[in-house]
């Protein structure tokens, strides 16, 4: 019997060069790994970081860096020759990365992959002479061993040993091995040659070297693994060395089938009149499950983002969720959420920033948490209903009820009373006051508040964080209804009433037909131009004029570029094109006015923003960076791919051009699309709902919907539904939107 993988169709590579391009970033991801490298094919990759150049190749696992830059070359007749200065053609996919070679008379086939479960990656070399060769192969990387939360921190003493033919190397609680087949005839710490043994110091480079003898037309494979990260999971994984070096096919097989039946179970979206939004679709897909993370058990969600942020931030993640769940991957979804509850802060931790009910900002294996966000937490009530939404089940639910309302507890007590506004700001400032006393050695994070744009002053009620707050509210309210647990629902309520007419009165700037970033806790207003404001139309919380004048402001070029929306208008005194949150163009921003057009029927606008995304996202192949300078459309001070730079564009694609509602627990899918005028048709195949899936096709001016579940679904558009049973389909009118 054949799986749904069985027919999947090979897919398109991101890469297919001829020539090297060697800050062009690849990404190589499992479960618990990762691997960064570069278009030369070699695991190197220089790029700008904070103004200034930072090589961030390497293999990571647990979300630690294991290596930095891991170069190979071979030396053949006197001559050497490096792996990236060779390179003939390179092929890229999600899984792996071949790469072809020329060593003088030695043909070089490349294969590098993260493995799909253990932490750490594997590469291989299969070398092939027409007459008979001797070469030797040096392999030199670095040494790292440290957490991906301060670039370019490490340790600065290593223990180095050899435990067989395995190099294992170690500082502090991380750890990596290293294996290879054949063995190294040679080994140097810092180019000094080392017999094995036990060393313990400063090492800047470890090299392996090997001898190679090829006979004519007979290949021969050179093979090396590196897995680690806490040194506790490395002694709990003494076989992965042996197991990977004995697979024998490509070592894409290690780590195809796990992509392919992922992506089989996604729904497939298809837009005859938009070929780039169907494939920046396909590749936005593939670049969220590269940041699927489970570095250890009873730790899931997404990391943030590649190179510098390689570790689960819980604010990012609640960006990600929504797409996840639209992919239909509810359950990664839900040990997500599961794993952020977990670290709830059940008392007041001063030196971490915590407060009762806080949700952490950041998590990664050791541990190591952070609290001391003013947004992180409002989340993850709609996050909750969300899924609860597409799923149909409470269990979870009803189970992480009273982590909940602790969140709302937490929130309650940094409302102001006199405004009923939330207030944000000073949690860093606190971080510093606790550490101060406890050390003579201080470190912290250069930010006076702690909302999406910390590094720049939003305090005291900044306006995004008010809408947040009103939708953790009423999703408290809407859960504790269907749960049928005692709530707080009239204080709930009233208390999001309020919030929703302060942001309609107490925030209106006429002078910008706009609203205020943010307001003091005397009431004086903050007057910048920035996107946070287009939150407020997407929440649905203003009038239909005043939400249209909104979207039309932000859509001047003071805010609006031709390659994104900057998060300041460059009219404001403070803004600097390179400034990360006072200028410079966020892909998340520009999906947020996509977001907002789209709640205003301003289908072009809104598709033109779309668009943008897309376009960043295929012309980066299947990658999406942070964000750009506000003067130009270059990337600088970015990650390469961050998780919220392509979630929204996902989500985008679902719940505004598709129109989708699901109400998976009273079985209902709502289709109220908002297609551009002259579209003639689209479709989305294998869209999860609840435990079934639905086909839908439209063209004709009609809805053809398939449903294959558990039990019956009903189809509703504008002015029409059907009732689908187990295995039925229906034909809905729903017209198009005619050109104007």
């Amino acid at each position: 019997m054949s799986s749904p993988t069985d027919a999947l169709p090979a897919a398109p590579p991101l890469l297919d060069l001829v020539a090297p391009a060697p800050t062009q970033p690849i990404l190589l991801t499992g479960r618990a790994s990762a691997v960064v490298l570069s278009g030369s094919g070699e695991v190197a990759l220089p790029l700008e970081t904070r103004g200034g150049v930072v090589e961030w190749g390497g293999a990571y696992g647990q979300g630690i860096r294991l290596t930095g830059p891991w170069r190979v070359s071979g030396l053949l007749d006197g001559v050497t020759h490096p792996l990236a200065a060779t390179l003939e053609r390179l092929r890229a996919t999600r899984w792996g990365v071949d790469s072809w070679h020329r060593w003088g008379r030695v043909e070089v086939h490349h294969e590098v992959v993260a493995l799909p479960t253990a932490p750490g990656a594997a590469r291989r070399l299969t070398l092939r002479s027409d007459q008979p060769v001797a070469l030797r192969v040096d392999a030199k990387w670095s040494p790292f061993l440290a957490p991906v939360l301060v670039e370019g921190i490490k340790p600065y003493e290593y223990q180095v040993r050899t435990r067989g033919g395995t190099i294992v190397t170690a500082a502090h609680a991380c750890a990596l091995a290293l294996a290879s087949d054949p063995l190294p005839f040679e080994l140097a710490l810092d180019g000094r040659p080392w017999i094995g043994g036990s060393f313990r110091g400063e090492v800047g480079t470890i090299r392996t070297s090997h001898a190679i003898e090829l006979e004519a037309n007979t290949p021969r494979q050179l093979t090396w693994v590196v897995w680690g990260g806490l040194a506790s999971a490395l002694d709990a994984a003494p076989t992965v060395g042996a197991e990977t070096l004995a697979v024998a096919s490509p070592l894409s097989a290690l780590s195809a089938r796990p992509w392919q039946a992922w992506i089989a179970r996604t729904p497939e979206l298809s837009f005859p009149d938009d070929p780039l939004l169907e494939r920046a679709y396909d590749l936005a897909r593939g670049a969220l499950r590269a940041l699927y993370t489970e570095p250890q058990p009873g730790m899931t969600g997404l990391v943030a983002g590649y190179p510098w942020y390689a570790a689960l931030w819980c604010r990012d993640l609640a960006w990600m969720l929504p797409a996840v769940i639209w992919l239909g991957d509810a359950e990664w979804a839900q040990a997500s959420i599961e794993t952020v509850l977990r670290y709830q802060a059940r008392a007041r931790i001063p030196l971490l920033g915590a407060e009762v009910g806080e949700l952490p900002m950041q998590v990664s294996p050791g541990p190591v948490f952070l609290f001391g966000t003013s947004d992180t937490s409002l989340y993850y009530p709609d996050l909750v209903r969300r899924l609860v939404d597409h799923s149909g089940r409470l269990d979870a639910a009803r189970a992480w009820w009273p982590h909940l309302r602790a969140i709302a507890g937490w929130a309650r007590a940094k409302t102001d009373p006199a405004s009923g506004l939330i207030a944000n700001g000073g949690e860093v400032a606190e971080i510093r006051d606790a550490a101060m006393s406890v050390g003579s050695v201080h470190f912290g994070i250069d930010a006076v508040d702690t909302t999406i744009w910390d590094s720049t002053d939003r305090r005291d009620h900044a306006i995004d964080v008010q809408v947040l707050y009103h939708g953790a509210l009423t999703a408290l309210v809407d859960l504790g209804q269907r749960l049928g647990l005692p709530t707080d629902a009239a204080d709930w309520t009233g208390h999001a009433a309020g919030i929703a007419r302060g942001l309609a009165d107490r925030y209106v700037w006429p002078e910008e037909s706009y609203l205020y970033d943010s307001l003091r806790r005397d009431g004086t207003p903050v007057e910048h131009v920035r996107p946070n404001a287009l939150r407020v139309v997407s929440a649905g919380l203003l009038a239909a004029d005043r939400a249209k004048s909104i979207v039309e402001r932000a859509g001047r070029p003071d805010l609006a570029t031709s390659w994104g929306v900057r998060t300041l208008s460059d009219r404001d005194p403070t803004f600097d094109p390179r400034a990360y949150h006072d200028g410079q163009v966020w892909t998340i921003a520009t999906a947020w006015a996509s977001d907002a057009a789209f709640a205003v029927g301003e289908v072009d606008r809104a598709m033109g923003y779309l668009h943008q995304n897309a376009e960043r996202i295929v012309r980066e192949h299947g990658l999406a960076q942070e964000c750009y300078r506000g003067d130009a459309d270059a990337p600088f001070d970015s990650c390469f791919l961050l998780g919220f730079s392509v979630a929204p564009f996902l989500s985008l694609l679902f719940e505004r051009l598709w129109g989708l509602r699901v109400e998976a627990g009273r079985g209902v899918l709502s289709v109220l699309p908002e297609f551009p005028a002259g579209w003639r048709s689209a479709s989305v195949r294998h869209l999860r709902v609840g435990e079934g899936y639905v086909d839908l096709a439209w063209s004709n001016g009609a809805l053809e919907a398939a449903w294959a579940g558990p039990a019956p679904l009903e189809i509703r558009v504008t002015g029409a539904s059907d009732r689908l049973e187990p295995g039925g389909r229906c034909s809905l009118p729903l017209p198009g939107r005619e050109p104007s």
